[in-house]
């Protein structure tokens, strides 16, 4: 049997991960590194087929990003990624960022007996994603780290990674923020006992599920109807989407779209794997698959992906842009846990409208609850939609990650 090991103390693992801001620098040779000859660790090239399984995973039904004749007739001439596929390409939450350690030492991010959660994740979008694109990535795993307060645990760390993303071209497509909260320990996250009321899942009645699904049918697609920054106002509303009932194949799901590695892959491949006391091993299954393991990080059971909430939140703004708008930049907090059975509505609303270099853009609050009206997103995004005055969308200036993070990248 693995020994009860003592969790250091937040301040003592900020004091190491501090000592080590700038590194790990991660890339595809360092991600793909222990893999059988041959694999890579992400998706590497944006084939029709990639991109189309990528929107059916997430569910979204935008005709851009899944039908190649659709796609013919749009200004792009092809299909162009959803733009959350980047996350498949390359996750951009830092490989080494949910590690958990067997040994007592002040390994990684955190120690044995302590988890971490990402917390939200934030994207500046220079350019899209076009079909048959080749895709290369950089990042570095710590940028940041500091101790805030929280009703889940009494403190948690924050660590704070950046992934760059490039096409074949040498073109940043995108640049990412993901952060992601440490516990100090599972036990601390157990006795605060934050979920303790919501263990059972939700039973819904018939009308309930009857309106849900009514619900799902009211969304509305813009599509091939520009929405022209004209015509839109601040306080305008983007509509809604539903997500859910959510269950484990959710989950699945999002790891589908990803490209997860199988059982017989070195755990390396999925990211360490999680230690199950049950049967003192290390697994691929970990809290947001098996109850147990959710429960035992503090959690009302099982759990979704910070990174597929993200997703899936993202097809808010590309229902309501339309084929010729962009999304620039879009930030998202995780406020809660999305759980076996749990639906959620996500909303959102214009709050600024201006031009900022030739670009028409507005700005947008987001925000999501489930069935019991708890707050489980909440974030920001802007928009560059196409002007009737000056025509197409013109994008973001190039940027890199020497820019966003200098003398460290």
């Amino acid at each position: 049997m693995a020994e009860e090991l003592k969790v250091p103390s937040l301040e003592e693992r900020l004091a190491n991960v501090i000592a080590h801001r700038g590194v790990p620098k991660y890339n595809r040779a360092t991600v793909s590194e222990g893999l059988p000859s041959g694999d890579i660790g992400y998706t590497d090239v944006a084939s029709a087929d990639n991109l189309r399984r990528y929107a059916d995973c997430i569910g979204d039904f935008n005709s851009r990003f899944r039908d190649p004749e659709y796609a013919k007739v749009t200004k792009y001439g092809r299909i162009i990624g959803q733009p959350t596929w980047l996350a498949s390409a390359a996750h951009h939450v830092d490989p080494r960022g949910h590690e958990e350690v067997m040994e007592g030492k002040l390994k990684g991010y955190h120690t044995a007996g302590a988890r971490g959660f990402n917390s939200g994740n934030s994207w500046e979008y220079l350019l899209p994603v076009f079909e048959d694109d080749r895709m290369d990535f950089q990042g570095i795993g710590l940028v940041d780290a500091k101790i805030v307060k929280s009703n889940f645990s009494g403190q948690m760390m924050i660590t704070t990674a950046l992934t760059q993303y490039r096409n074949q071209n040498g073109k940043v497509l995108a640049l990412a923020k993901s952060y992601v909260h440490h516990s100090p320990s599972n036990e601390a996250t157990k006795s605060k006992g934050k979920y303790e009321a919501f263990i059972k899942p939700y039973k819904y009645t018939d009308e309930e599920i009857a309106q849900i699904e009514a619900d799902k049918k009211k969304e509305v697609i813009r599509g091939n109807q520009p929405r022209y920054w004209e015509d839109v106002k601040e306080g305008d509303s983007l509509g809604h989407i539903v997500v859910g009932p959510w269950t484990i194949m959710s989950y699945f799901a999002w790891n589908s779209a990803e490209g997860m590695k199988g059982i017989r892959f070195p755990l390396h491949a999925t990211r360490g794997g999680i230690y199950d006391p049950r049967i003192n091993a290390r697994t691929t299954l970990g809290p947001h698959a098996d109850y147990d393991l959710g429960r035992a990080v503090g959690v009302q059971g099982n759990y979704d992906l910070g990174v597929e909430r993200e997703c899936l939140v993202s097809i808010l703004f590309t229902n309501w842009m339309g084929d010729d708008g962009f999304l620039w930049k879009y930030a998202i907090q995780f406020r809660g846990f999305v759980v076996h059975g749990d639906t959620c509505y996500y909303r959102g609303k214009i709050t600024k409208k201006y031009i900022e270099d030739g670009k028409y853009c507005v700005d947008i609050e987001h925000w999501g609850d489930n069935e019991r009206k708890i707050r489980v997103t909440q974030g920001t995004a802007t928009i560059i939609l196409p002007s009737k005055a000056a025509g197409e969308v013109k994008y973001p200036t190039q940027k890199s990650i020497e820019d966003i993070a200098p003398g460290l990248a």
